[in-house]
């Protein structure tokens, strides 16, 4: 299985055209203090595929502090539905912002 990326800058790209749903899967003290705006939260122990956002017509990124949780959760809901397509932010938060990017 093949885990999808998109680093910051693509990401970007695909919000300001209003073509993601984003998807926090830290701790909801960690999405409390800094997240990227709109945002949705779900913590890791919580994801499966039914406890997604509405994303129909857009890609779904997933994105943590650093990207490793993330890529667990993208494991994990590719497993669940192989049919669904998902997409790991490179990085995380933290490259988020060292991208420049608001938090």
């Amino acid at each position: 299985m093949s885990i999808k990326t998109v680093d910051a800058q693509m990401l970007k790209g695909w919000l300001e055209q209003n073509e993601a749903v984003l998807v926090d899967v830290r701790e909801p003290a960690e999405h409390a203090s800094e997240k990227i705006e709109g945002a949705l939260l779900l913590p890791l122990a919580q994801v499966c595929a039914q406890a997604l956002p509405q994303h129909a017509g857009k890609k779904l990124v997933i994105y943590c502090r650093s990207g490793m949780r993330s890529h667990n959760a993208c494991q994990r809901l590719c497993l669940e539905d192989p049919s669904l397509e998902v997409y790991n932010l490179e990085g995380g938060i933290n490259a988020w912002a060292a991208a420049g990017q608001s938090v």
